[in-house]
């Protein structure tokens, strides 16, 4: 069978492409397309023709980097083909970058890129991935904006804390250890001390707090006393701005990330209905953040081994090493998935409250005088290797495989000491 590999390079506003065949020959001169869904028709359509000319079973495959967003119409376009089977590859941009590296490339055009990717796709035979699941760039779009929301909020609650420092010294005794929506709601009515004082301790107990509640008069009289004793009466208008907006900004994105986790949650169960009740019967995982689990890694049979899933998230370390000095260190890669990693960083975290099997793995690594750091990011990878087994397997959490696991693990330590 022959073979008709076509590279793609793709910007904003077009694509270039190249048309090769098994000994990297031009099966047709290179060609430019814009970036439009009557540009993909007219790439597709040069595709099945210049296979055509190739044979009649001839295999279409075509590649394309990663490149944000905008391969992605270009790549459902591609899947639609009814003519010819197109085998369609998203590729890494490190891998094309390391590919020109190794063939001595040192000019770089749009066209050349094209070329090169094309030859990528003919040395290096990548395996085809599976389709993605209907529904899964819409559940990615949700997963990456929710996470996106809660790190501006992040953001602002460590801006108001910073102002609050200042301006209330002492308000975690009202807010309690977060910032708690009564507090943030009396905040951007009453951005200072003084405004609080001069309102009335009923309009203040008053004030709607969420659909239904107000924020009471036991609350009101509290945030009173502390303004009472603010050392600072009346802040600048600069601060009593940026603390009124701040707290409207986070009680806005309480609202967003609220009604945003429900509808993840609900096109989650429909896209992934079997996946998302595996993992979340492991201990520590939750809805939402099996959803952005799932969002990331697609299906599992992408992953030929646990250690590919690993490395696609980039939760490894990077070891370095001085000859001369001996010294020897290392930290997590820069590279990989970084809404993957994110999400299982955050989600061994809550494994290690919940689920005795990570919890001591934790405790032996720090027994181990493992740093905190270095810990955290051991069992994001094992959490990553226990949704890998979960999800080839298909089958549940079992904690009875997870207690000899767990006491397999100890014996193994024993032994070693």
């Amino acid at each position: 069978m022959s073979d008709l590999y076509v590279g793609v390079d793709v910007s904003n506003l077009k694509l270039d492409v190249a048309f090769l065949d098994r000994e990297l020959r031009p099966v047709r001169p290179p060609a430019t397309y814009e970036n439009t869904p009557e540009g993909h028709i007219a790439l597709r359509a040069a595709a099945v023709s210049a296979a055509q000319l190739l044979g009649p079973k001839v295999r279409i495959v075509v590649g394309m980097e990663s490149t944000g967003n905008m391969h992605k119409c270009l790549e459902a376009s591609l899947r639609t083909e009814r003519r010819r089977e197109i085998q369609v590859h998203v590729l890494n941009p490190m891998a094309i970058k390391s590919f020109r590296k190794v063939m001595l490339k040192d000019s770089k055009t749009d066209r050349m890129d094209a070329e090169l990717i094309a030859m990528y796709l003919a040395r290096i035979q990548p395996p085809a991935a599976p389709p993605p699941p209907e529904g899964l760039e819409d559940l990615r779009i949700a997963t990456r904006s929710r996470r996106r929301l809660v790190e501006s909020q992040t953001a602002a609650k460590n801006g108001l804390h910073s102002l609050l420092r200042r301006c209330l010294p002492g308000y975690r005794k009202v807010s309690g250890k977060g910032l708690s929506n009564r507090f943030l709601v009396v905040l951007s009515e009453f951005p200072s001390p003084e405004e609080i004082l001069s309102c009335a301790p009923e309009a203040l107990a008053a004030l709607k707090n969420g659909a239904r509640g107000q924020v009471g008069r036991a609350f009101a009289e509290k945030i009173r006393a502390l303004a009472a004793k603010a050392p600072v009466e009346r802040p600048g208008a600069p601060v009593r701005l940026l603390i009124k907006d701040l707290a409207a900004q986070i009680l806005q994105f309480e609202s967003r990330i609220s009604k945003l986790e429900k509808a993840i949650e609900e096109l989650a169960e429909k896209v992934f209905p079997g996946e998302m009740q595996l993992l979340c019967s492991i201990p520590g995982i939750g809805k939402v953040s099996a959803a952005s689990l799932l969002a990331e890694v697609g299906t599992i049979e992408r992953f030929a081994s646990k250690d590919k899933l690993v490395g696609y998230a980039g939760i490894y370390p990077m070891v370095s090493e001085s000859g001369e000095s001996g010294k020897r260190s290392s930290k997590m890669t820069y590279k990989g998935n970084k809404f993957l990693k994110t999400t299982l960083l955050v989600a061994s975290a809550a494994a290690r409250q919940y689920n005795p099997a990570i919890a001591a793995f934790y405790e032996r690594l720090r027994a181990r005088q493992k740093s905190k750091r270095a810990a955290g990011g051991a069992i994001a990878r094992k959490l990553a290797e226990v949704i890998y087994a979960v999800l080839r397997r298909r089958q549940p959490w079992s904690a009875e495989i997870a207690a000899r696991g767990i006491a397999k693990a100890q014996a193994m330590a024993a032994a070693r000491n």
